[in-house]
């Protein structure tokens, strides 16, 4: 659906990033250059733009690097991955969701917005960006990946509810999670190239 949306390139390359990486909308909005290497495939989210304030280090997959090659080309030189329009600041932490939200609407489009209404109306229900976190997460936990559990957490950037495995556990996953993120990124590559006809969809929130 996403292709057919008519969304600004930075905003479908954004969204892919979001799904390639299970971050959190905030951390790919402030994102700025100076924290992503793409000859090196990292990008690095600062602990000021993490919402529990632990750094993070994403291991970037060949289809998330090529999802912010184009954002390199669209932000004309600016410090954000996702500049505002006077280049001066990222865009409005809402943004990405009210592209999202103005195609998937019933009644008619909004003065100055979208006007491809249902574009991103999916059989699951309504969504927003910030659903891609679990999304990403069911897909790295499920056939083919079957990624550990605790590694999925770690690449989600959550932080350990248990206080004792905090304190005595103190294993970064690094390696592993680097190992998560490729595969996630092969297999999102796999399924936008249409590779897989029986993809089970994901189950509505209600169900």
């Amino acid at each position: 659906a996403i292709p057919g949306a008519r969304l600004k390139k930075s905003t479908e390359a954004a969204i892919w990033i979001m799904l390639a990486t299970g971050c959190r909308g905030g951390e790919i909005t402030r994102a700025r250059w100076e924290h992503v290497d793409l000859d090196l495939g990292t990008w690095k989210i600062p602990s000021e733009n993490a919402k529990n304030g632990a750094p993070l280090t994403i291991a970037l997959s060949d289809f998330a690097q090529r999802q912010f090659a184009i954002l390199k080309e669209s932000s004309d030189a600016s410090v954000w991955c996702l500049p505002n329009r006077k280049k001066d600041d990222h865009v409005c932490i809402k943004s990405l969701c009210k592209q999202v939200t103005d195609r998937q609407r019933s009644k008619a489009a909004m003065h100055h917005r979208s006007k491809k209404l249902t574009a991103l109306c999916l059989p699951g229900g309504y969504w927003t960006p910030h659903d891609l976190r679990r999304t990403a997460a069911t897909l790295m936990a499920g056939p083919p990946l079957r990624i550990q559990p605790e590694v999925i957490e770690r690449c989600l950037n959550h932080k350990e509810q248990n206080q004792m495995k905090r304190i005595y556990q103190r294993y970064d996953y690094q390696s592993e999670m680097n190992a998560a993120w490729t595969k996630l990124g092969k297999l999102l590559s796999s399924l936008a190239a249409g590779e897989f006809a029986n993809v089970i969809p994901l189950l509505p929130k209600s169900a």
